[in-house]
């Protein structure tokens, strides 16, 4: 396992990243692994009576200290899942194929295994995966069909509260009973679970403070959506859906907070060095040099 926090993506790797994407288009896929730490991933030592894999499914646009905090979330109490997987999801229910002004899906391909590195100098056994489902109850489906181990594998989901509310929208489902049936299969037959960390207004918004909130941020439409009858309740009280926290500073580190930072920094011609020091507070270092660079998110949305 790497544990050099100073890898770069070499324009080999660049290439072989642009293929991956393009058989993925071309062959009609919807699930592919483009990177692993290890060959055997998810790797499960031949001791263990179950296998535990972490699964952070975001755009990435860009990878941020919020999403490496959120990919280190222990599993249960300390323990650190055996495996960390990033989705990156080609479409997604409400934003389709991407939007102007983003970086392309390239960028946030070679974005996510600069993210992957990080982890893995935190000794995280970490894979990538291209996938085209917009829904998260469905990509565990895909990710049993195409993912085996020796032993059972339990996937727990990281996502913040503004996923969660929408993971449980009937909209999404055409009934609530459809809803219903997909979350019976998402909980018990594709053996998963859903750990939300609660996002502060700040970080929704994009907008950062100078000092820690000195509270965890509590989402109401969260707390309504878990206490109301329904789906969502039922699940929670069963213990599949958990609420956990991370660094309150670092909860503000969002991908909207980084393209903004980079936006306000070059309409007013600040230099490198500062655009930089700028986006440290946001990103991991790795990413700094990429967006910079790269001079990532010059244009407006």
């Amino acid at each position: 396992m790497a544990h050099t926090a100073r890898r770069t993506l070499s324009a080999t790797r660049s290439h072989a990243l642009q293929q991956a994407l393009d058989h993925f288009h071309t062959s009609g896929s919807r699930w592919s692994l483009v990177y692993k730490t290890r060959p055997d991933w998810p790797s499960i030592p031949s001791s263990d009576t179950r296998g535990t894999v972490s699964i952070l499914d975001s755009s990435f646009n860009p990878p941020t200290l919020a999403h490496a905090a959120l990919a280190s979330l222990p599993t249960s109490g300390t323990r650190t899942s055996h495996a960390h997987l990033l989705v990156f999801s080609v479409r997604n229910a409400d934003k389709g194929r991407g939007r102007p002004g983003d970086a392309t899906p390239l960028q946030r391909l070679e974005m996510m295994e600069l993210l992957a590195y990080h982890l893995e100098s935190q000794s995280l056994n970490v894979a990538i995966a291209l996938v085209d489902e917009p829904l998260v109850f469905a990509k565990a489906t895909l990710f049993h069909q195409h993912i085996s181990s020796h032993v059972p594998l339990h996937l727990y989901w990281i996502m913040g509260s503004d996923t969660l509310t929408r993971v449980f929208d009937p909209k999404y489902y055409g009934s609530e009973a459809h809803l219903a049936e997909s979350c019976r299969r998402f909980f018990e037959q594709d053996t998963s679970h859903i750990l939300c960390s609660e996002r502060s207004d700040d970080s929704v918004q994009g907008t950062m403070t100078a000092t820690a909130p000195t509270t965890v941020a509590h989402s109401p439409d969260v707390h309504i959506l878990l206490q109301r009858p329904g789906p969502a309740h039922d699940w929670y009280q069963r213990g599949s859906i958990e609420l956990q926290s991370i660094d309150p500073i670092l909860g503000q580190c969002s991908s909207t907070a980084a393209r903004r930072s980079v936006l306000q920094a070059y309409q007013n011609d600040i230099s490198r060095d500062e655009q930089s020091q700028i986006l440290a507070r946001i990103v991991p270092p790795l990413l700094v040099e990429y967006i910079v660079s790269h001079s990532l998110y010059h244009a407006r949305p």
